[in-house]
């Protein structure tokens, strides 16, 4: 047996089993708001800033069992595949963050979910901010134990010093401990073994769940997409893609 293995598998186990334990209230919150917006034949928008907190935006979107009128507001600037080291000087920097919310013309009616592991870093905030300037709708999917144990004047936060978590109308604790490490290693000073991924996942995954299971129970249909790689999933989704192809970029 692998005893850092197994350490790593159990405490993901905890963590999965403490999201479910703790944030019940708010992913029924959140899910009345996407119900509102796929009643109102609405767009969802998702925003990801930077490094891998945009693996959550990318988890709503174009996902088989996802909802099809997510709209991601992608920013090719602040993707890791435009390099790691730009990703993270960029997501840094005040005045980007709520140029995307302003470029998209987000408004009232519209709800937005901002993923973010650590939700204090200057595009995120600045996102929010104009967002809610805007009066949109934030739901955060965020840590709120690593925000809280971060000091006000590290280099990576906003000049503000708020954190996401307080901006949002709706926050999701993704659960992510501070440094998102969690296995020590013998001999070796930096833990690993990160959880973010899963958690978020774990947080975006249930959201979905919950707003369908809404919706259903509300008599609304909510927009669902297949697999592209299942039989007949191509013809399921056509439908989706003639209503959201020219109202969703990304697509």
């Amino acid at each position: 047996m692998n005893a850092v293995v197994d350490f790593y598998f159990d405490q993901v186990q905890q963590k999965l089993s403490e999201l479910k334990r703790c944030e019940a209230r708010a992913i029924e919150k959140a899910a009345s708001l996407l119900k509102r917006q796929i009643e109102q034949n609405r767009l969802i928008y998702v925003f990801g800033v930077g490094g891998h907190s945009v693996i959550g935006c990318e988890e709503f979107f174009w996902r088989a069992g996802g909802l099809a009128n997510i709209a991601p507001l992608f920013d090719a600037s602040l993707l890791l595949s435009g390099g790691g080291r730009k990703s993270t000087m960029l997501e840094r920097v005040p005045g980007i963050g709520d140029k995307i919310i302003k470029a998209n013309d987000l408004g009232e009616h519209d709800v937005l979910i901002i993923t973010s592991i650590y939700g204090m870093n200057a595009a995120t905030i600045d996102a929010a901010l104009e967002a809610k300037k805007r009066n949109v709708t934030v739901i955060a999917i965020t840590s709120v134990a690593h925000a809280k144990s971060t000091p006000p004047d590290f280099v990576a936060r906003h000049p503000s010093r708020k954190n996401l978590y307080e901006i949002a109308d709706v926050v999701i604790d993704n659960h992510v401990p501070t440094g998102d490490t969690i296995v020590s290693v013998e001999g070796v000073e930096q833990t690993v073994g990160a959880v973010s991924t899963i958690l978020v996942s774990a947080c975006v995954q249930w959201l979905v769940i919950e707003t369908v299971k809404q919706c259903a129970a509300a008599g609304i249909e909510a927009p669902i997409w297949q697999s592209a790689n299942v039989v007949g999933g191509d013809e399921k989704n056509a439908r989706y893609m003639e209503s959201y192809s020219s109202r969703i970029k990304a697509l």
